[in-house]
């Protein structure tokens, strides 16, 4: 599966990686058992899919690619100290989120076992990389030899603008059939959440003083023996008082 692995160095296969969602969703993603992944239309930033959006000219003749709404993804980041991320993430403190953790290789065995029967095909994770919107296009393009690799078009969901470089992503990605996916462009997949996810942590806005009680119904609503935390990152400094002497 060396080749649907993009951008990522052997070592980086084991790092810790992480993920911001509403608590329903990580709840659902337990009872449920599945995973759900979006249709990159559906993501804020409109240069996601720019070269299959942008088709082009074969032999002076322009076309479409009939399959440009197939790839479903799911983002993830390798920041794990960012305010910034919680604050994108998870910026209205009267709903409650969590941050999963995992790592690029879990995530892609559990995309795998669900798809065995083509997943060099269909199934990549990869780093994103972020650039200039000059180079963008550029590489855009530069045309050549026509490639329909679906390794190639995966590799194109992994460039960003500069702009975006903070959120230091990771893709999860999926090749499929667009017909099979919902209304709202949401397709999903059975996964094992216990062996997929190797952490859970709460939001930095929740009470400190109901904590242990608010953990305590996570634990019974996810079933995770795992590591549950609080994120501490605006708890104010619990320091000792300075010494003085007159």
């Amino acid at each position: 599966m060396e080749g649907n692995f993009l951008n990522l160095t052997e070592a980086e296969l084991d790092q810790h990686i992480y993920r911001i969602m509403r608590e329903s969703f990580v709840i659902s993603l337990f009872a449920d058992r599945t995973n759900v992944l979006s249709q990159v239309q559906n993501w804020k930033d409109k240069f996601e899919n720019f070269q299959l959006n942008l088709g082009g000219n074969l032999n002076g003749e322009k076309f479409e690619y009939g399959f440009r709404n197939d790839f479903v993804g799911q983002c993830w980041t390798r920041e794990n100290l960012s305010e910034a991320m919680w604050g994108i993430y998870a910026n209205d403190p009267s709903v409650r989120f969590l941050r999963i953790r995992s790592t690029p290789r879990k995530l892609l065995a559990a995309l795998v076992a669900a798809h065995p029967e083509m997943p060099r095909d269909t199934c990549f994770i990869g780093k994103v990389q972020y650039k200039r919107e000059r180079d963008l296009q550029n590489y855009a393009q530069r045309g050549g030899q026509l490639d329909l690799s679906p390794q190639r078009f995966a590799s194109h969901l992994l460039l960003k603008r500069r702009a975006f470089k903070h959120e230091g992503e990771v893709r999860l990605l999926y090749f499929g059939d667009a017909s099979s996916y919902d209304a709202q462009g949401l397709y999903r997949f059975n996964v094992d959440p216990h062996a997929m996810i190797t952490q859970i942590m709460a939001d930095p806005n929740r009470n400190r003083a109901t904590w242990t009680a608010d953990k305590a119904t996570l634990q019974r609503a996810t079933g995770f023996t795992g590591s549950i935390k609080r994120s501490k990152i605006y708890d104010p400094p619990d320091w000792a008082p300075p010494r003085f002497n007159n």
